[in-house]
C-alpha cells in the first residue's frame, strides 16, 4: 500500500498538479487507514461469544446456541474466498490471517468460523468451556433476554 500511495504521488512532482492528481493519493491514503484500523478480538465469557471485527461487525453467540466448537486448519481463500467477513460454502468466517480457526456449529445449523492465532490455547480452553455444564441456566437466561429484544 505505501508503494501503491508514492506512485500515486509521482504527478504531483511532475508539475503537472490540479485537483485531479489529489484524488489517487487522497483514496489510497483512506484505503490504507482503514485497514490499519480494522481489528478482529474474539471475547470468550460464560455466558457466549463475542466476536468484533472493527469497524465492520460485532456478532454475539450465546453459549446455548453452541452445538459443537473445533478449532481447525482450514483454506480461507478455497473455503471462503479470502480473509475478513465472509460468506462461503462453509459457512461465514471472520479472520484477518493465517488459516486456523475456532469453528463454531450453531444448534440451527449455521456454522461460523473465527480466525486465531492461538489455535493450541484455544483448543485446550474450548474443551473445557463446552464440558462445563453448570453456565447452561445462565446461557438459556441471555438467550431469553435476547428474544425480548432488550438492548444489548
Amino acid at each position: 500500500m505505501i508503494g501503491v500511495f508514492i506512485l500515486t504521488l509521482i504527478p504531483l512532482f511532475n508539475g503537472s498538479f490540479n485537483a485531479g492528481v489529489l484524488i489517487g493519493p487522497a483514496v489510497t491514503a483512506l484505503v490504507m487507514i482503514f485497514l490499519a484500523t480494522l481489528e478482529l478480538r474474539t471475547t470468550i465469557t460464560e455466558d457466549g461469544i463475542e466476536v468484533k471485527f472493527w469497524p465492520l461487525v460485532t456478532k454475539r453467540i450465546f453459549r446455548s446456541e453452541i452445538e459443537s466448537a473445533v478449532v481447525r486448519k482450514y483454506s480461507p481463500i478455497r473455503e471462503f474466498g479470502g480473509w475478513g467477513y465472509r460468506f462461503g460454502r462453509s459457512g461465514t468466517a471472520i479472520n484477518m490471517q493465517g488459516n486456523d480457526g475456532l469453528e463454531l456449529t450453531l444448534k440451527h445449523g449455521s456454522k461460523l468460523v473465527i480466525g486465531t492465532r492461538k489455535p493450541a490455547e484455544l483448543t485446550a480452553f474450548m474443551e473445557e468451556y463446552l464440558r462445563d455444564e453448570s453456565l447452561e441456566a445462565e446461557g438459556l437466561k441471555l438467550r431469553e433476554i435476547r428474544e425480548n429484544k432488550l438492548p444489548r
